[in-house]
C-alpha cells in the first residue's frame, strides 16, 4: 500500500512535542513560576484530568521533570528552558499585535541592564533584527519524508478557550501554534507554497480541515487572499505584515527541534542569512541593551505569582 509523505523539518517535529495548546498553556505557566499540578490547573484553565495527562506527556518527552516528594513541584529540564527562546517569540507577537487583551499584565524584564524589555529577534553574527525575506532556506542533510498522522490532537473549541477567559498571556497565538495544522499552513506560506492545492499536497490535509483552518487565518488576519487568475474564485494565500511577524517563533521551534530532534545527518533545513552571508541561528535579544535573553538573566514582573523559570 502507498503511503504520501510530506517533508518532515525541525518544525514538524517540535509541534510534535509542544503542538497542541494545552501544552503550551501548562509551559506559559512553566516560565511564569508555577511548578504544581493544582497550579497548572487554576492558571492555566484546564481540566485536571487534561492537565495529569499533558503532564505525563511533557515528562516522557523530557520537558519537565517530576516533583520530588510530596511537596516537589515540576520543574523545566534543560531541554524544556531551551523552549524559553520559543516562549519569548511568541510574548514579541503578542505585545505587538493584541497589547492589552489580557487580564494578565506581564513585563518582562532583563536582569543584566534592569530594563523592561521587548525581546527582539536578531542574527546571532551581525545582530541585524531577522527579516522573513531576508533568509534563504535550502534542503539539509537531515531533510526526510514522513507520513503524517493527525488525529492525536484537535482544534480547540470556542466553549475551551471561554472557559479560560483572558487569563493566559498570549491566548490566540498559542491558539494558533497549538494547532499543528493551522502551523504548517504558515510554513507553506513562508516557503513560497501558497496555493490551496500546493498547500494540500505539502501537508496532505484533508480539504475540510485545510479549509477551515485557511478560513480561521483569514478571519485572524494572519493571511490574505490575493487572486491569481482572471477567475476571481482563485486565490493564493499571502502572510500579511501580522503573518510575517511570526516568523521568529517558527525559527525558534526550528532550532529547537534542530537541537533536540536532528539526527546525525544534520539539521533538515539550512538558512541563510543574506544580509551577511552567514547561516541564521537567531538569538532572542533586549530591547534596551542588545545582550541575549536567556532563562537565568530575565524575570517577568507583574500580577503572576511567578518570576524566573526553575
Amino acid at each position: 500500500m502507498k503511503h504520501e509523505t510530506i517533508r518532515a523539518c525541525s518544525i514538524w517535529r517540535a509541534l510534535d512535542v509542544v503542538g497542541d495548546v494545552p501544552v503550551m498553556l501548562i509551559l506559559e505557566q512553566a516560565f511564569l513560576g508555577h511548578h504544581r499540578f493544582e497550579e497548572f490547573v487554576a492558571e492555566a484553565g484546564l481540566a485536571r484530568s487534561v492537565v495529569s495527562n499533558r503532564l505525563a506527556g511533557l515528562v516522557k518527552a523530557g520537558v519537565l521533570a517530576k516533583p520530588v516528594g510530596r511537596r516537589g513541584g515540576y520543574s523545566l529540564t534543560e531541554m524544556g528552558r531551551d523552549l524559553f527562546q520559543v516562549a519569548l517569540t511568541i510574548r514579541r507577537w503578542q505585545h505587538r499585535w493584541e497589547p492589552g487583551e489580557r487580564d494578565i499584565s506581564v513585563r518582562l524584564v532583563h536582569l543584566d541592564c534592569g530594563a523592561s524589555i521587548k525581546p527582539q529577534a536578531r542574527c546571532g553574527v551581525c545582530r541585524e533584527e531577522v527579516d522573513p525575506r531576508a533568509v534563504d532556506w535550502a534542503p539539509g542533510p537531515g531533510l526526510a519524508q514522513v507520513t503524517p498522522v493527525y488525529t492525536r490532537r484537535r482544534q480547540q473549541t470556542a466553549a475551551a478557550s471561554a472557559k479560560r477567559g483572558t487569563r493566559t498571556m498570549v491566548d490566540s497565538v498559542i491558539e494558533l501554534f497549538g494547532d499543528r495544522w493551522a502551523t504548517l499552513v504558515v510554513r507553506a506560506c513562508f516557503t513560497g507554497i501558497n496555493r490551496f492545492d500546493e498547500i494540500q499536497r505539502d501537508t496532505l490535509m484533508a480539504t475540510n480541515i485545510l479549509s477551515g483552518r485557511i478560513e480561521r487565518l483569514l478571519a485572524q488576519g494572519i493571511i490574505k487572499a490575493v487572486p491569481y487568475s482572471a477567475h476571481q474564485d482563485r486565490f493564493e494565500y499571502r502572510l500579511t505584515e501580522k503573518g510575517r511577524d511570526l516568523y521568529p517563533v517558527l525559527l525558534a521551534l526550528l532550532q529547537w527541534g534542530d537541537r533536540w530532534f536532528a539526527d546525525e545527518k544534520g539539521p533538515p533545513l539550512l538558512l541563510t542569512h543574506r544580509s551577511c552571508g552567514n547561516p541564521l541561528v537567531m538569538v532572542i535579544a533586549c530591547s534596551h541593551c542588545g545582550g541575549s535573553l536567556e532563562p537565568a538573566n530575565t524575570a517577568f514582573d507583574g500580577n503572576v505569582s511567578g518570576n524566573a523559570p526553575a
